[in-house]
């Protein structure tokens, strides 16, 4: 009887070590999933930012995709490189800098209209910043006006105001070019002598972008009780992205809570089998224990007189 127990405890022990195994490496979640990069300088950038040739398919938001430049994070608005100066992820926003568009840091030119192309499903760019609209080489302008010295040229005058605060004129008309951006809005824009000589600093400090969800399916990805990743893969026949939702323990469905679809490898499933499994062999182990010991109490020794 001693011998049936020791048998059994021993058989208990090795099941439910092997259980146990199945149940860490399927219950531990892949390292792999969204993983973390910095450029070199220790900045460490998440999810849902993701690096366009390191991350695995497309994990993050469509838009939000980085590069390294140096050692710099970078991201491309309006097919131009911007460095991106800070990230603050409890208010979904980043800090990028017009360095790369400025030539003169001094006499500061924005050669595009950014915000003619910033019309992004991921970004807002109008909170937390001010619109600055600029009007280049005037050859006809209201002689009231006050022009940025450093861009004379001839006779052509060019022109700086606050979005909402520029004088009635056709400026369209009498003006090379013009261009609107954002920049931070920590300056106030409202004197137009003062934006005269702090506009140089507020481009140099650059804008904010604070980003969204970009549609429903992710907002229920990444719910409280879901608690999931939103991934993009691209379509090989026609380039489009097929959304799918990468859940904290490595499947992938719509959704990681209540009906969403579960396959063959997920790790739940295999958690399921690894249960059943467990209780067969309990099953089978107090099956043979019982009828070892029935042997057992059956048995009468013959006594010999």
């Amino acid at each position: 009887m001693a011998s049936s127990s020791h048998h059994l405890l021993n058989l208990l022990f090795f099941v439910s070590i092997f259980f146990t195994s199945i149940n860490d490496s399927f219950a531990r979640p892949p390292t792999n999933i969204c993983p973390h990069f910095d450029c070199g300088k220790g900045d460490v950038i998440r999810y849902p930012l993701w690096h366009q040739s390191q991350s695995p398919e497309h994990c993050g938001y469509q838009g939000l995709s980085l590069s390294c430049q140096g050692q710099n994070p970078v991201i491309i608005l309006n097919n131009n490189f911007y460095k991106i100066r800070s990230i603050n992820y409890s208010e979904n926003s980043l800090v990028v800098s017009y360095a790369d568009q400025i030539q003169n840091p001094n006499c500061p030119k924005i050669p595009s209209n950014l915000t003619a192309k910033l019309t992004s499903p991921v970004f807002n760019y109008t909170s937390g910043n001010k619109l600055l609209t600029f009007f280049y080489n005037c050859t006809l302008y209201p002689p009231s006006q006050q022009d940025i010295t450093c861009f004379q040229s001839g006779t052509k005058r060019s022109f700086v105001f606050s979005a909402g605060a520029v004088p009635e004129f056709d400026w369209h008309a009498n003006c090379e070019s013009t261009a609107t951006i954002p920049v931070g809005g920590a300056a106030a824009f409202d004197d137009g002598e003062l934006l005269i000589s702090i506009f140089a600093r507020a481009l140099t400090e650059g804008f904010k972008l604070t980003w969204r969800t970009t549609d429903g399916a992710c907002q229920a990805c990444e719910a409280a009780d879901s608690d999931g990743f939103c991934g993009y893969s691209t379509n090989g026949t026609d380039g489009g992205q097929n959304f799918f939702c990468i859940c904290p323990e490595g499947r992938r469905s719509i959704s990681c809570y209540g009906d969403a679809v579960m396959t063959s490898s997920t790790p739940s499933y295999y958690f399921i089998i690894g249960a059943l499994i467990f209780g067969g062999f309990i099953i089978i182990a107090a099956v043979s224990y019982f009828i070892s010991k029935k042997r057992v109490s059956s048995y009468k020794p013959v006594s010999y007189k």
